[in-house]
């Protein structure tokens, strides 16, 4: 690619880059190069051109900009803007991108302080759209790198995510030495370990988008190393934006900013009412959840495919660490048990020697206990299955252990994503699991502190004959909390209207608490009794479930607020 040679003219108004594209105009400088507004005479479309400046040119920015263009073409968003070709010139190399009509939303912003701020409906918008901009560019496992205001325009209708920073810190990343400056981006909007370190992430991504929604409550932009959350929200914002949200909206802006990378939300989980129908309807919450991977095609569903499938070990009572374990389906018939002498070996001590047998049976696989000691389990059922038809994604409990169907291969990437979600959560109730829990209640509390809200806790507990809460729970009791947790979440979700899911965990052997962020405790005690009044009906009849609710006190840790 040729380079830009340092005695080429400056690009004005009327003048032809590579005898098609008439510049019309400068829409700005940024840190890689100059951006024009152009007139491509072949489509006759208005299109923007990006042009490194010669001062500003690195090794590896070549590079840098043939892999922005490729990564950015593999991102179909309607919030992202589109690269349309790349091409070297008499000035250096130039992107071809769509042409925006609109403005920065650093300029966007600048306005409507003078306005007097945003409302809580423009704010939703941007912000929901600006999630989904870059929701779409982390799912094709790609990162932004310099998230800011000025790399968000804002039209009449969207709100759209643009430059690319993430292939320009790729691209220098190599160079870096330990103790020097972060490259790349811009320091008002890193996350504090990018501030240490550097290197671009999808989680320092999440930081900038938070820093970029908090600039449009303030109306200021953040200096370099600026922590919102280490002051009350009210004595740093400008305009109250965030009295017209619920506390649920001003809460993701709270996670995005927290220092603990591993807290941040994923963009794609944020979500915010529908400024246009102003509804406060249910909306489906994106929780996070394991997944079986992609379902199978036509073909194997019709006949047998060696290893196209496994099965996951989810939950074992007994042997916690093998929780993740993946065992290949590779033929069409496999016995089942605790002995070496089985296909698949368990190594849960309440699975029997020899269990069950799996087979293919047209296109789907069907599970037959043969004589087991203490059981097999379908959901949704407290009683022994002889026989259960096992679909994709379906799930069967065999004495105290459970596995899932799933249709990824030992090692993969969605091997590893289902290995680090059973790290976090129960493979039993798909709760946080206790550690992960308090960390996520302690992050509760310091938003209730920041927001000036009040935090409660629910205790459940599934009790046996005469109120007892036993220690070792049977296969029942174990059945029972199952389902009681995965009902409870949905119902308190519902009866709150939560826009994300609420935080909840599993505390004990038959224990386990949801935290309530914005309900006073009369609300939230009203949304208990309820909750227990509806779950009851589906639990055994020799069990129940009951709850106790706990006030969030100033100071109060979160390990007292679980501990019965």
């Amino acid at each position: 690619m040729a380079n830009s040679p340092r005695n080429a003219p400056p690009l004005t108004q009327g003048m032809v880059v590579n005898e098609r594209y008439e510049i019309r105009q400068s829409l700005g400088k940024g840190g890689m190069g100059e951006v024009f507004l152009a007139y491509d005479r072949s489509t006759q479309q208005p299109v923007a051109l990006k042009i490194v400046r010669e001062e500003s040119r690195m090794p590896g920015d070549d590079e840098a900009l043939r892999q922005e263009l490729l990564l950015a073409r593999s991102v179909g968003h309607p919030n992202v803007c589109r690269v349309h070709d790349l091409a070297p010139s008499t000035w250096g190399p130039i992107l071809v991108m769509e042409h925006i009509a609109g403005q920065t939303l650093h300029t966007h912003i600048r306005r409507r302080k003078a306005q007097g701020g945003y409302t809580s409906d423009e704010f939703r918008k941007i912000a929901s759209e600006a999630a989904a901009g870059l929701a779409a560019i982390h799912a094709q496992g790609l990162v932004h790198g310099d998230l800011k205001p000025g790399n968000v325009m804002v039209t009449n209708d969207r709100a759209i995510i643009l430059d690319f920073g993430f292939a320009q810190e790729r691209a220098r990343i190599s160079a870096r030495r330990p103790g020097s400056p972060p490259d790349g981006g811009t320091p008002n909007y890193m996350a504090p370990e990018r501030l240490r370190s550097g290197g671009a992430s999808m989680e320092d991504d999440m930081y900038a988008l938070g820093l970029t929604l908090w600039e449009m409550w303030t109306c200021r932009v953040p200096e370099p190393g600026y922590r919102p959350r280490a002051k009350p929200m009210r004595s740093q914002i400008m305009f109250d934006v965030p009295a017209g949200l619920s506390v649920d909206e001003v809460k993701q802006v709270f996670r995005c900013l927290t220092e603990d990378a591993s807290m941040r939300p994923q963009a794609r989980h944020l979500r915010f009412f529908n400024p246009t129908a102003l509804t406060t309807s249910q909306i489906s919450i994106p929780r996070e959840r394991l997944s079986p991977g992609a379902p199978m095609g036509r073909s194997s569903a019709e006949s047998f495919v060696p290893g196209a499938q496994a099965l996951l070990l989810t939950y074992a009572s007994n042997a916690r660490e093998a929780a993740g374990t993946l065992y290949p389906l590779e033929k069409p018939v496999f016995t089942m048990g605790r002995r070496s002498n089985q296909d698949i070996e368990f190594p849960e001590a309440t699975v029997s020697g020899s269990h069950a047998v799996l087979r293919w049976q047209a296109g789907s696989w069907v599970l037959e206990d043969t004589g087991s000691t203490n059981g097999t389990y379908a959901d949704h059922s407290y009683e022994r299955k002889k026989s259960v038809a096992m679909l994709h994604g379906g799930e069967v409990q065999l004495g105290e252990c459970r596995v899932k169907l799933v249709s990824f291969h030992d090692g993969s990437p969605q091997h590893q994503r289902a290995k680090q979600y059973l790290e976090r959560r129960d493979g039993l109730t798909g709760l946080l699991q206790r550690e992960h829990f308090v960390r996520s209640l302690r992050d509760d509390l310091a938003f209730a502190e920041w927001d000036g809200v009040p935090l409660t806790v629910a205790r459940y507990h599934v009790r046996g004959p005469n109120h007892h809460v036993s220690d070792r729970p049977t296969i029942l009791e174990m059945l029972a909390l199952r389902r009681a947790a995965q009902r409870v979440i949905e119902l308190t979700e519902m009866l709150l209207l939560s826009v994300v899911p609420v935080t909840a965990g599993r505390v004990g052997p038959l224990k386990f608490a949801v935290a309530m962020t914005g309900p006073t405790v009369d609300e939230a005690r009203n949304v208990v009794e309820q909750v227990v009044s509806q779950v009851q009906g589906l639990m055994p009849e020799s069990l129940d479930l009951a709850a106790t609710l706990v006030k969030a006190e100033p100071g109060q840790s979160a390990e007292s607020m679980i501990e019965a």
